[in-house]
């Protein structure tokens, strides 16, 4: 291990509420709220499947699209909930801790948007354990692609082959094995469903991060 690239949502931030209930907000801005909240029959596990659920539901007041209410929902938790909520997940900061003390480079990857991505890093003073960040949302190389992390990799003078990806998403933990990382899985709510494919991709996988403190202390022994 002579890197480290990070996952920013689900991995070091606990975001999947604010985005899983994100609907709320919108039906609310419309003057449509639903008292029923995650007990409506509509709601789904993540937000495209519960905006298109809605739509289709007999309880739709709302006269847009699906991409029009997915933009709506995009644009106010980037702007609002990034700005001022998105806390760390618990133990995150003890586990980027005991990685800066393996002192080895380390990048961060999000496909957050880029205004609401600096917005947390400045918030939660995260940077400062960065190399660098970059955002891939609406670039042209996204983490379904080698060559993202190829590139990632020599930005730190190093092979993919000498990396780890630390993730919680499993087609970005597959993309990394293709690029030859190692990867560790973390867990988060949104990926259960994919559990099982995440134990057979990744190398190792965590609970929390306590468990992955643990780890990474474990590697400077």
């Amino acid at each position: 291990m002579k890197a480290i690239i990070w996952d920013m949502d689900g991995t070091l931030t606990d975001t999947e509420y604010y985005w899983i209930r994100n609907i709320f907000r919108l039906l609310e801005h419309y003057g449509v709220p639903d008292p029923r909240g995650m007990a409506a029959p509509w709601f789904g596990t993540a937000t495209s499947e519960t905006i298109k659920n809605y739509l289709a539901s007999p309880d739709c007041k709302l006269n847009m699209s699906y991409h029009e209410a997915r933009s709506w929902c995009r644009n106010y938790i980037y702007t609002h909930t990034y700005a001022q909520g998105a806390p760390l997940k618990p133990g995150a900061l003890e586990t980027l801790e005991a990685a800066r003390a393996l002192g080895v480079p380390m990048c961060l990857l999000s496909a957050t948007e880029r205004q609401a991505l600096k917005y947390t890093l400045n918030r939660l003073n995260l940077a400062r354990y960065f190399t660098f960040w970059e955002s891939t949302c609406f670039q042209a190389l996204d983490k379904h692609h080698t060559a993202l992390f190829d590139r990632c990799a020599a930005r730190m003078g190093m092979r993919t082959q000498d990396c780890l990806l630390v993730e919680d998403s499993l087609y970005s933990m597959q993309t990394g094995k293709r690029a030859g990382m190692t990867v560790w899985a973390i867990e988060d709510a949104k990926h259960v469903k994919e559990k099982r494919q995440i134990l057979d991709t990744a190398d190792r996988y965590f609970e929390n991060h306590a468990q992955l403190c643990r780890a990474l202390r474990e590697e400077k022994q």
